[in-house]
């Protein structure tokens, strides 16, 4: 008994993180969270490892209807709040819109601070990315982007670039709207 558990310790240590099963990947990665031993910058990449599989998933399918897909798998949405906000802490800016996807109903706080990341200095195409978080909060629920907005304004943490996306993106969403009510049996 006594072996085994000296084994598996050794070989949970020793395995690379992309060797692992989502269910082992999820686990460590709540582990790390838990400890708090790694800095958000360490966290990243696996957060988006994590993130990888799910999204191959979505792109691919299940080819076995018998296996439960990725998002199954990782059931992210119910893992304790406080989890979930760290998760968000540390992911990187692209790997937030999945993320939010995958976690499936976000609070206010959670929200806001997703809408508080800033795309690296070297990003060609920010409002890009603006547009997928937002969109992502959007999908999630219609109100929360407002929710979050108002919560930002009273409380004076809005970012700078942060009125001018978001009147962009509510733009967007009338269009949408119009182009619905133009063209019921296009898919938006």
């Amino acid at each position: 008994m006594a072996k085994t558990n000296l084994f598996r310790k050794i070989w949970s240590e020793a395995l690379p993180f992309v060797a692992l099963t989502p269910e082992r990947k999820r686990a460590w990665l709540l582990r790390v969270l838990r400890k708090g031993r790694l800095t958000d910058q360490e966290i990243a990449p696996y957060i988006h490892l994590l993130i990888e599989e799910y999204q191959y998933d979505n792109i691919v399918g299940d080819r076995n209807p018998a296996v439960s897909s990725q998002a199954e798998i990782l059931d992210i949405g119910s893992l304790p709040r406080e989890i979930i906000t760290r998760l968000l802490e540390c992911a990187e800016i692209y790997d937030i819109p999945t993320l939010i996807n995958i976690i499936g109903h976000l609070t206010v706080d959670e929200a806001v601070l997703a809408l508080q990341k800033i795309p690296p200095l070297y990003e060609k195409r920010p409002l890009e990315v603006f547009d997928r978080i937002f969109q992502a909060i959007h999908d999630c629920d219609h109100t929360l982007l407002a929710r979050a907005r108002d919560k930002m304004l009273s409380h004076g943490t809005i970012p700078a670039h942060f009125i001018s996306v978001y009147e962009r993106f509510q733009e967007i969403l009338k269009d949408k709207e119009v182009l619905c009510a133009l063209f019921p049996q296009a898919e938006m």
